[in-house]
């Protein structure tokens, strides 16, 4: 009888055992089924919302917006290109200079004025100041150089001109 009782004991053992490793795993996967569903609540929220904002047509609308707004960029780009294109035909760079013309006793009342662009197309016109009179030349440019011959006051106030820098 000994042995059938040690035997008996140690079999409701293991059945303890094996009961109290049911009701562990039994609680565990309780758990894991809770937070589950939690999850799931959560992931169904987001994709729905909850004051009924689907956020997958939200992504797919940014995204559009996204792509609008990369068109218009290169849209204002090429436009960007072109203006600065346009920018360097303008005649926006000015200098003159003035200087004595002749070897005589007086003021600086001769000039040469250059306006130009940025390839250096433009006009420098050009005023000599006599005793009696005052002679006005104006000389058409392309890339810096006339048909008609230039003066060494009109070559430096061209230069002037062109780099954008002072006498």
């Amino acid at each position: 009888m000994g042995l059938t009782e040690g035997t008996l004991g140690q079999s409701e053992l293991f059945f303890a055992g094996g009961l109290a490793l049911f009701a562990a795993s039994l609680l565990l996967f309780v758990i894991v089924w809770v937070r589950l569903g939690r999850l799931n609540k959560r992931y169904k929220t987001m994709l729905n919302g909850k004051s009924g904002a689907d956020y997958e047509e939200l992504l797919i609308d940014i995204q559009e917006r996204v792509n609008r707004w990369g068109q218009a960029t290169d849209a204002t780009d090429a436009e960007l290109r072109e203006l600065k294109e346009s920018l360097k035909r303008h005649k926006s760079k000015v200098e003159v200079v003035r200087y004595q013309a002749f070897d005589q006793n007086g003021s600086d009342l001769s000039f040469s004025l250059a306006i130009v662009d940025e390839l250096r197309d433009g006009v420098v016109l050009t005023g000599i100041h006599g005793r009696d009179q005052t002679f006005m030349y104006a000389k058409p440019l392309a890339k810096g150089e006339s048909s008609y011959t230039l003066s060494p006051e009109e070559k430096h106030v061209i230069e002037l001109a062109a780099s954008g820098r002072r006498k």
